[in-house]
């Protein structure tokens, strides 16, 4: 039996997490869930799993900071368990952080049956543990995800990750479909280069929106509607006008 603990924040994914590998591995017992990388410190030296599923993005300590403290707990009593990463975004500073680490395999959430099942069938391997980040680091080539510039690095986005960027002086604020949003060092106008020309839409001087989720336009406000978040953006009636006539 492997012996598995969860650590996520939140409890719908490690609920579905959970419920995965009891439909798709049955001989992994899941032996602890954690919220915090800090409680599942205590949990893995006291429970050893032999299997981590780790949400890197976490209040407080994150993931990475967990997987460094067990390999500096490493030595003749302890051996730190194998880890699968998951995380809402990709990252370039954690791939490469993950790829230092050794990990088994960098999950992006919603985690997919079919990337859970490859995961674990490389687990079971036990050999070549970089290869399931190899090919995701192939995907990102093959799939031509936006790169952008933030305070805590570089990270990396589908255009279908982006409601809408808004400028801030010298740099811009990047509102996401999920409803979160990210400072991004960069003007808006590098940024508008970057995105699908057939995809984004400028709504005035300072707004560059995703016609994807645009759902309303009045002469005075945009809405936009994504899967999980909902926007009202201010804009002049000439931009209105605009957008009416692209749309």
């Amino acid at each position: 039996m492997v012996r598995v603990i969860i650590i996520e924040d939140e409890y719908s994914p490690r609920r579905m997490l959970r419920e995965k590998l009891e439909q798709y591995s049955p001989d992994m017992a899941v032996v602890a869930e954690c919220e915090n990388a800090e409680n599942a410190l205590i949990d893995i030296l006291r429970l050893r799993p032999d299997l981590l599923f780790l949400d890197i993005q976490m209040p407080g300590k994150n993931g990475l900071w967990l997987a460094d403290e067990l390999m500096r707990l490493k030595g003749a009593t302890f051996t730190p368990p194998d880890i699968v990463f998951t995380t809402g975004y990709i990252y370039q500073e954690y791939l490469l952080k993950a790829f230092e680490l050794a990990a088994i395999d960098y999950l992006v959430k919603p985690v997919s049956a079919e990337s859970l099942k490859k995961a674990i069938a490389r687990y079971r391997e036990r050999a070549g543990l970089t290869t399931g980040l190899q090919n995701l680091m192939n995907a990102i080539g093959e799939e031509k995800l936006l790169k952008f510039k933030s305070y805590n690095g570089i990270f990396l986005l589908r255009p279908d990750d982006i409601a809408y960027v808004k400028a801030d002086c010298d740099y811009a604020c990047m509102f996401f479909a999920n409803g979160t949003k990210e400072d991004v060092f960069e003007r808006l106008g590098e940024i508008e280069k970057k995105l699908p020309h057939e995809q984004f839409l400028r709504a005035g001087k300072s707004v560059v929106v995703n016609r994807k989720y645009i759902r309303k336009i009045t002469d005075s406000i945009l809405q936009l509607v994504t899967p999980t978040a909902g926007y009202t953006i201010e804009i002049s009636r000439s931009a209105a006008r605009q957008l009416k006539e692209k749309l």
